[in-house]
């Protein structure tokens, strides 16, 4: 270990790892009295002389690391004018590498979302009435049926009516009031599909349609993709339509 000026223990060799001060310089006897031998910027030691600007290449002088207070390059652990320890303090880069902005993130794409409003529809009920039917000849169109909406989410939404003595309790429930009796308690399934959704009849007793009321009904356990728009005719009077939002 060598010994700064003022008596510190040290292991570099330029400057005092302790206090800063030079180390070429003589001990002094009472290091506590004698003040400390100020660094010369006019003669400096071989090892500690800054590099010339003009003989760095590009690379090395992008890259250099300067003293915050006087602008020193740095050559060791120490600047040479004011002694400031940069290994107690981050490095300040030179004024020649600034850093580059950060990129700006791309605005997020939000997913599509589905949701499917119920409805009675006249039309398809006076279709159904028209086809016949051992039950035909009993229904009525109720006076008024409240719009409602469902919202598509999961693996598959179950169409039908509430039954607690069957175990089912479906996701889109078309119990009523008023009750559509010709909607089957496990009636059909809204699934999703890649960029949409689709239907399945489950064998249901009255048959599932899909934008054409006086078509043949869908075939059971066979999905049959939706389009944002397209209606799903079931029971009597139900209509389910399908909406991208």
């Amino acid at each position: 270990m060598a010994t700064c000026p003022k008596g510190h223990d040290s292991a570099t060799l330029d400057y005092c790892e302790v206090c800063g001060a030079r180390m070429g310089a003589a001990p002094s006897s009472a290091p506590a009295a004698s003040p400390p031998s100020s660094p010369s910027p006019s003669s400096p030691s071989p090892s500690s002389a800054p590099a010339s600007p003009s003989s760095a290449s590009p690379s090395a002088s992008a890259s250099v690391e300067v003293c915050p207070v006087c602008g020193t390059p740095k050559t060791g652990r120490f600047c040479e004018e004011d002694g400031y320890d940069f290994l107690l303090a981050p490095p300040v880069p030179s004024a020649e590498s600034p850093a580059p902005p950060a990129p700006a993130e791309a605005p997020a794409t939000p997913a599509a979302s589905w949701e499917v409003v119920v409805r009675a529809d006249t039309a398809y009920f006076e279709v159904v009435k028209a086809m016949g039917g051992e039950d035909a000849g009993s229904l009525a169109m109720p006076r008024f049926v409240a719009e409602r909406r469902f919202p598509l989410t999961g693996q598959q939404m179950v169409i039908g009516r509430r039954s607690r003595s069957r175990g089912v309790n479906p996701d889109i429930d078309l119990v009523g009031p008023p009750e559509d009796p010709g909607v089957s308690h496990l009636h059909a399934l809204l699934v999703p599909q890649e960029g949409g959704w689709a239907v399945v009849d489950m064998e249901s007793a009255n048959g599932t349609y899909v934008n054409d009321p006086s078509s043949s009904p869908l075939d059971p356990h066979v999905p049959v993709a939706l389009k944002d728009g397209d209606v799903v005719y079931l029971g009597a009077w139900t209509a389910l339509t399908i909406h991208s939002t």
